[in-house]
């Protein structure tokens, strides 16, 4: 452990923020071609581009409101919006990390923080990334179910990426009904994974981590069966996360009437970002950034005109990452700012 001074330890909190700071503004800089805006902006019928936004502003309230529900089913709590902040931040993780691996971490953190026990931090975290998990495969499953024949005859190039995102969230899934039903069950496939591993050499000093895995497992299992009991909750959440993923897939509808087109009506268009997202869900770049536009090309190629695909993919972009991104970011390096005042506020109290 580092003993660090009162000093140093702003320093590096502050530090953090900026790094934030100049994340967000790289990836916006580096990545997003400005110069597309004022011709789009003659060419687009503007009053999809506001619904698309509005949209994408539910789609973000809707998870502070799940969030709500998660916190308040395990521990009440009085901060002010703090539901709209851990939202805020898991969004912004999720796309500027690989895999969206950064988001539960920071979250569990912050609700720490903000005087959430760790514990209940943890369950809650792991109750919504669940609850997402389930709903979004089940959804995405049964779109994929009954579009099938035009997934193989008209899309056979993502086929096999749609196939490996649909292995890995049910794999995922299976996983996660496991842990519920068998947690020991979980914790003897995990040892002998990792068992196969260390004598292989892939990977050194695994089996020191087996304690750690094992506390997960139970945490896991125990967050899952608490929430499970709470059928009001849980019932709630299921339907809101259900119209918060409708509300997100229905964004390339937006875009594909912001250009005044017709002959794919919203359910066309609502499959096919379906499709969209589960090609890219296995590609590990945070936010998906490229994969998510080529994928586009792919998919939507005869659904946009040659002339104008290119700036329904640059629309796209901005609704699904970019648009995100900023508004997220803010938030989120705001919450970090809140949250050193509160730590360095409860350190002056105890000196």
């Amino acid at each position: 452990m580092l003993n660090l001074t009162k000093s140093k330890k702003i320093y590096l909190q502050y530090s953090f923020l900026l790094l934030l700071i100049f994340i967000t503004v790289y990836l916006v800089s580096t990545t997003l071609d400005i110069t597309l805006i004022p011709t789009i902006i003659k060419l687009v019928d503007k009053k999809f581009i506001l619904i698309g936004l509005l949209l994408m502003i539910i789609y973000i309230l809707l998870e502070s409101i799940i969030i709500n529900i998660l916190i308040n089913a395990i521990q009440k709590t009085e901060v002010k919006y703090l539901s709209l902040k851990i939202a805020m931040m898991g969004f912004y993780y999720n796309l500027v990390t690989p895999f969206a691996s950064g988001s539960q971490p920071m979250q569990i953190y912050a609700l720490n923080k903000y005087g959430v026990d760790l514990s209940k931090s943890t369950a809650t975290v792991i109750n919504k990334t669940v609850l997402f998990q389930i709903v979004v495969t089940i959804y995405c499953a049964v779109i994929i179910f009954f579009n099938i024949e035009l997934l193989v005859n008209d899309l056979p190039s993502i086929l096999i990426l749609i196939s490996i995102g649909m292995i890995m969230n049910v794999v995922s899934l299976l996983g996660g009904i496991l842990i519920v039903l068998s947690p020991n069950t979980m914790k003897n496939i995990i040892k002998i994974g990792i068992n196969i591993l260390c004598k292989l050499k892939i990977f050194k000093s695994l089996d020191k981590k087996i304690y750690t895995i094992n506390k997960f497992i139970d945490e896991y299992s125990y967050s899952i069966k608490l929430f499970i009991k709470n059928k009001k909750a849980l019932c709630f959440s299921i339907i809101l996360t259900i119209i918060q993923l409708t509300i997100f897939f229905s964004i390339s509808y937006c875009i594909y009437k912001s250009f005044r087109l017709n002959g794919f009506n919203f359910f066309n268009m609502l499959t096919l970002q379906v499709f969209l997202y589960m090609s890219v869900s296995p590609i590990p770049t945070p936010g998906n950034v490229g994969a998510n536009e080529i994928a586009f090309f792919t998919i939507f190629a005869k659904v946009f005109p040659k002339d104008i695909i290119g700036y329904s993919v640059f629309l796209y972009s901005i609704f699904a990452y970019y648009f995100l991104v900023i508004i997220c970011g803010f938030f989120t390096i705001h919450t970090h700012y809140d949250m050193n005042k509160i730590v360095n506020k409860n350190k002056n109290y105890n000196i």
